[in-house]
């Protein structure tokens, strides 16, 4: 599954091609994963999306070849709905990708029968993501033990 736009391309990694591309879409998705280094790393990112838990896609400038972008995505089973979580986010060119990113991600959500979109991040996300229809939902409050 991909979509185009311009010269830029957003598409899913299969499981299957992750291997050989993982070490193009790790370094995009290293700043968002290591704001939690106590919970998980790249390498629980990485087994996660080879076991199904995580969906990895790519946003890839089709004249170049260079990777820009890359998000991972999750199903979350709540007992009265089902989200599609957007969980880690990175990399350069946004505004060129971001909204192609939004479209595969939303098609992917519905077609497993998903209600809502959630991201996490931090508070700069929502320059890019108001723009899209995005909305504030709650805040994270966290404490160490």
């Amino acid at each position: 599954f991909s979509l185009h736009c311009h010269r830029m391309k957003f598409t899913v990694i299969y499981p299957k091609l992750l291997p050989d591309l993982w070490p193009h879409v790790s370094p995009l998705l290293d700043k968002a994963v290591r704001l939690n280094p106590e919970i998980i790393d790249l390498g629980d990112v990485y087994a996660g999306a080879l076991a199904g838990v995580y969906v990895v896609w790519a946003a890839v400038d089709e004249t170049t070849g260079e990777f820009v972008g890359a998000v991972t995505t999750r199903i979350i089973t709540y007992p009265k709905s089902k989200a599609l979580a957007m969980d880690f986010l990175g990399g350069t060119r946004m505004k060129e990708w971001l909204h192609l990113a939004q479209e595969a991600v939303e098609e992917h959500a519905k077609r497993n029968g998903c209600e809502h979109l959630e991201a996490y991040g931090r508070k700069a996300w929502s320059r890019y993501l108001e723009p899209l229809g995005w909305g504030q939902a709650y805040i994270t409050y966290k404490k160490e033990l």
